[in-house]
């Protein structure tokens, strides 16, 4: 069982690289890899933290309207929202 400790950088370098390398689906495979985290944890790392496609900061005026969209079609599903949105992270589309 994987120890919830913090990230160092030499273990977020070897998880960009082993996505890169396995694609961001094979977290398991991964995670046997990095060996002290989880394939949740590599999976949690990688999707609210390390992937290059993330937006951060402002929302646009179009991500709002998506996101009221999505409100109205999916209720409090976050995950499936920030789908719709794309590039911002379930919780990042809950706290807005």
């Amino acid at each position: 069982m994987a120890l919830k400790t913090a990230w160092t950088e030499s273990e977020d370098a070897l998880l960009r690289q082993l996505v890169e390398e396995k694609g961001p689906k094979n977290w398991g495979l991964i995670a046997a890899q990095i060996k002290t985290k989880s394939g949740k944890q590599c999976r949690r790392r990688w999707t609210n933290f390390l992937n290059a496609d993330l937006k951060t900061g402002g929302w646009t005026p179009q991500e709002d309207n998506i996101l009221m969209e999505g409100h109205k079609m999916h209720g409090n599903k976050w995950t499936e929202i920030a789908k719709m949105v794309g590039g911002r992270t379930d919780n990042a589309v809950k706290n807005r």
